[in-house]
């Protein structure tokens, strides 16, 4: 909280000088520019979360419970999505939102068997086979739509990847997603949608 209050006070004390009269224009020009310098600077400490995963979990007005696991990175993302329900199928819900990549084709209805391939520590890697089909709404509502196995070993692979490639039916790399905050996802995955027991 320290640093909240120390970062109101210079607020308040550069916009307290922009309105004092006794600054010659050429100070209020350089204070304006260091304050602009600052709020980019600012700025760019706020995108430092992007390529974090983020996790919300709630329930429905039928009391049914939803977890959700979603990264973003440029204009693309990744998401892996259940309810109360899945458990009867054991299954996880993939969406990876996307245009065309150079690596990965994309148009409307068309079918292909992807790849997640998680990178553990020491340098493991666990892959799971993805079978998307994709989806193309316009603008914003773009992407390979599938599920995975959510077994023990997959949300234990996922939880603890360091690195989450995305591979082509050639086994070619698409692309690729940080894995920072997934433990916690696959923890409300778990607790929320009863997956990942066995």
């Amino acid at each position: 909280m320290a640093n909240s209050t120390g970062g109101n006070n210079f607020w308040f004390l550069a916009f307290s000088r922009l309105n004092r009269n006794d600054y010659g224009e050429l100070q209020m020009r350089a204070l304006l520019v260091d304050f602009a310098t600052l709020v980019m600077m600012m700025s760019g400490a706020g995108n430092a979360g992007a390529n974090e995963w983020t996790t919300t979990a709630a329930k429905d007005v039928n009391g049914l419970q939803h977890a959700n696991m979603r990264t973003e990175l440029h204009e693309f993302a990744l998401e892996f999505s259940c309810d109360g329900n899945d458990w009867e199928v054991n299954r996880l819900r993939v969406k990876f939102f996307t245009t065309s990549l150079p690596k990965l084709y994309a148009q409307d209805d068309a079918s292909a068997r992807l790849s997640l391939l998680f990178t553990l520590s020491g340098g493991a890697v666990y892959r799971e086979r993805l079978d998307a089909h994709y989806f193309d709404g316009g603008p914003g509502d773009q992407a390979w739509l599938g599920s995975i196995n959510a077994g023990k070993s997959e949300l234990d692979a996922l939880a603890a990847s360091r690195r989450l490639d995305i591979l082509n039916p050639d086994g070619e790399l698409a692309y690729t997603f940080g894995t920072k905050g997934t433990a916690i996802g696959v923890a409300a995955i778990r607790k929320h949608c009863k997956l990942g027991a066995e």
